[in-house]
């Protein structure tokens, strides 16, 4: 074995047992599941955990954090949107507004829920995940090759 092959094995062993440790990928993705749920709270949630824990968080770790944030400003925009559009029209006791929120509770938060739950079951394998259409925004997927 190579002076290099075993430089790479040291680095590659020390970046697994740093993913194994950090828990912060597995966290953002739960706080994006709750927000779809609970929107606002964990929002602030999760904008916490980024500045509490985006600097000392695993590559993967901090890749999840970022889509997360990303995808989690999507959805609590249109919470946001939706309610200014149904405060200023017709009132929340329309026909209206209950067909605003079916189109999110029944369309929006279940195509961003299948996401979510599949970054989360990546995630607490330390898995790298790339969420579709937002993962393209942060940087390329990690490979398993370290050279």
């Amino acid at each position: 074995m190579s002076k290099l092959d075993s430089t790479s094995d040291t680095e590659s062993n020390v970046i697994e047992a740093k993913q194994a440790k950090d828990h912060t990928g597995s966290v953002a993705e739960a706080f994006f599941i709750a927000n779809l749920l609970f929107v606002g709270i964990f929002y602030v949630f999760l904008w916490v955990l980024y500045f509490l824990s985006y600097k000392n968080a695993s590559e993967v770790s901090k890749r999840h954090l970022k889509q997360t944030l990303i995808a989690s400003s999507i959805t609590t925009s249109i919470v946001v949107v939706l309610n200014i559009i149904i405060i200023f029209t017709t009132g929340y006791a329309s026909a209206p507004a209950l067909i605003l929120a079916e189109v999110y509770l029944m369309l929006i938060v279940p195509l961003f829920m299948i996401v979510g739950i599949l970054g989360f079951t990546k995630a607490v394998q330390g898995m790298d995940f790339s969420f579709p259409l937002i993962g393209k925004f942060v940087r390329k997927p990690i490979t398993d090759n370290v050279l």
